[in-house]
C-alpha cells in the first residue's frame, strides 16, 4: 500500500487537500511580503476597517497550521464518519459495504466526488487507484479544483 498518499476515513484523499502543504506556503509567502513592505506601519492610515494585528495572527495560524489528516489525528475530532469507520474496523468508507446509501457521507460525496473514486476502486481496485492518487500528487492536484467545481 502507499505510503506517500494519505487516505481520511471518508475516502477524500488528505495529500491533495491544501492545509497540508499549499496554504502554509502561501500564508508563509504571504506574511513576508507584508512584512517586507511594512504594511504593519501604514495600513491603519489608509483604512480604520482592518485591524492590522489580527491580520497578522492569522497568517500566522495559517502558516504555522498543518492538518495531518483523520487517520493521524488530524480533522475533526467528533467525526461521525471517523467513528464509524473504527467502530466497524475499516481503514476508509470504501471498504464499507453501506458506502453508496450512506448518509454521513453527502458532502463528501457532493464536494469531493467520492462516488467517482469508488468506482474506479471497484472497477481496478484500492491499489491502483491509490497509484492515481500519487500521480495526480506529483502533478500537484489540490482539492481546491473540487471546491472550485473545476474537477
Amino acid at each position: 500500500m502507499s505510503q506517500k498518499v494519505a487516505i481520511g476515513y471518508c475516502g477524500v484523499c488528505c495529500s491533495h487537500c491544501g492545509m497540508r502543504a499549499r496554504i502554509p506556503k502561501m500564508a508563509k509567502e504571504l506574511k513576508r511580503f507584508v512584512e517586507a513592505y511594512h504594511y504593519g506601519d501604514w495600513v491603519g492610515y489608509i483604512t480604520k476597517d482592518f485591524v492590522f494585528e489580527d491580520f497578522m495572527k492569522g497568517l500566522d495560524w495559517f502558516a504555522n497550521s498543518c492538518c495531518n489528516g483523520c487517520l493521524l489525528g488530524g480533522g475533526m475530532p467528533n467525526c461521525e464518519v471517523r467513528n464509524c469507520c473504527k467502530e466497524k474496523g475499516f481503514k476508509n468508507c470504501y471498504f464499507c459495504e453501506d458506502f453508496s446509501t450512506c448518509e454521513k457521507l453527502v458532502y463528501q460525496r457532493q464536494t469531493y466526488k467520492i462516488n467517482d473514486n469508488y468506482k474506479k476502486i471497484k472497477r481496478f481496485g484500492y491499489e491502483k487507484w491509490l497509484k492515481e492518487q500519487e500521480k495526480k500528487l506529483k502533478e500537484s492536484f489540490d482539492n481546491i479544483w473540487f471546491l472550485e467545481g473545476k474537477a
